[in-house]
């Protein structure tokens, strides 16, 4: 079951302006999207809820999402790099935001 609409942010993340005009590939799973722009790769968790996986709110998708860094940040140090916030700016527009720090290591 779908718990939020995320057609906004998934069109913000897909848009090439939003990675200064270059190719953007996109990828959809049942539980995530990932969007491939350059050297980066973008995964955001969908907002779901199964009964074998909990995603529903921005706080849970937040904390798996620090989770899965966290852990495959242990054998793949180059590729899992940390997580960025998408951001409402004032005026409305989305942004991608500062990169968190994660607890266990420090972002790149």
């Amino acid at each position: 079951m779908v718990t939020e609409d995320q057609t906004a942010v998934i069109g913000f993340l897909a848009s090439p302006s939003t990675h200064g005009g270059g190719v953007v590939e996109r990828i959809d799973t049942h539980t995530a999207v990932v969007i491939l722009a350059g050297a980066r790769a973008y995964k955001l968790k969908r907002a779901v809820l199964f009964d074998y996986l909990d995603f529903s709110t921005a706080e849970r998708r937040r904390a798996l999402c620090d989770a899965e860094v966290r852990l495959n940040r242990r054998t793949a140090p180059a590729l899992y790099r940390g997580v960025v916030s998408v951001t409402s700016e004032p005026d409305g527009s989305l942004a991608l935001g500062a990169r968190v720090r994660l607890s266990t290591g420090s972002s790149r």
